[in-house]
């Protein structure tokens, strides 16, 4: 079906939004809870306070953007993991975040989605090599092609700090040529696009939401503060799950089921949401 044909009721900003984000591949809006950032932010803070001093680390005025004044890059992937076991087990976390975009979502994927079941928390501090992510795409790995992720900086990310973003016309020829052999190695798509690629810029306050099939990644942080991150990943409720890995009800968990998807589950027997 060319969906280009069909009549759309969707209002004036519907329209905008989506238009931008199909023609970008991304959307930077404002937090739609400042009061609800500031709370995750704090949690964070604190859990890393926590930490260093169970650590014997100095933790007085710790402040994530300068997280590398307090925690050498040598122990910050502790602190990250310990960060994202204890940030998870907030019964609500993941409300909580789901409400920081919660209008922009619902306009960009559906009003029934399903929810990564877990929220990923990323940091790169200055000149650390390990926190480097390289180019890709995450249907490389197994991901849906029709989720979108959710990124919300806690601190201000921007230059070498944030994460850079290859549109979607270039993603998608790139990932063709992939397919064809042009391109040997991830390096050499990085080299030839490297033109192309957009570096986010995301204030704190603002949020991200991204199409996680073009290729993104990040390179080393060479500015004086630290980046601190967390992501998750939002797909419609109905759209197809055929990864094993990356099903319903394990990895993907329903979170905003209508009634009427739910009457008809059941009358066909399926309890899953």
């Amino acid at each position: 079906m060319n969906t280009d044909s069909v009549v759309s009721f969707l209002s004036p900003e519907e329209v905008g939004i989506s238009d931008d984000f199909l023609r970008n591949g991304f959307v930077v809006r404002d937090a739609e809870s400042p009061q609800i950032l500031e709370g995750i932010r704090h949690d964070v803070t604190q859990i890393s306070t926590n930490w260093l001093k169970q650590n014997q680390l100095e933790g007085n005025s710790f402040d994530l953007a300068s997280s590398h004044d307090f925690v050498t890059n040598e122990r910050i992937n502790d602190l990250r993991l310990t960060i994202f076991t204890e940030i998870n087990k907030i019964a609500d976390i993941r409300q909580r975040y789901f409400w920081l975009a919660r209008h922009s979502l619902t306009i960009l994927v559906g009003n029934e989605l399903a929810m990564q079941n877990k929220v990923n928390i990323s940091i790169q501090q200055p000149n650390d090599e390990s926190s480097v992510l390289p180019i890709h795409s995450d249907i490389w790995t197994g991901d849906s092609p029709f989720q979108v992720v959710l990124w919300v900086p806690l601190t201000d990310a921007s230059r070498s700090n944030s994460m850079f973003f290859l549109p979607p016309r270039e993603s998608h020829e790139a990932r063709q040529r992939v397919t064809a052999g042009d391109f040997k190695s991830m390096d050499e798509i990085e080299s030839y696009y490297h033109a192309q690629m957009i570096t986010m810029i995301v204030p704190y306050g603002k949020i991200l939401i991204f199409d996680s099939s073009c290729l993104h990644g990040n390179v080393l942080n060479e500015t004086k503060t630290a980046r601190w991150s967390i992501n998750c990943r939002f797909t419609g409720l109905l759209t197809p799950f055929t990864n094993p890995e990356r099903r319903l009800g394990t990895y993907y968990l329903p979170i905003t089921t209508r009634a009427a998807t739910k009457m008809g589950l059941s009358t066909l027997g399926n309890t899953t949401t």
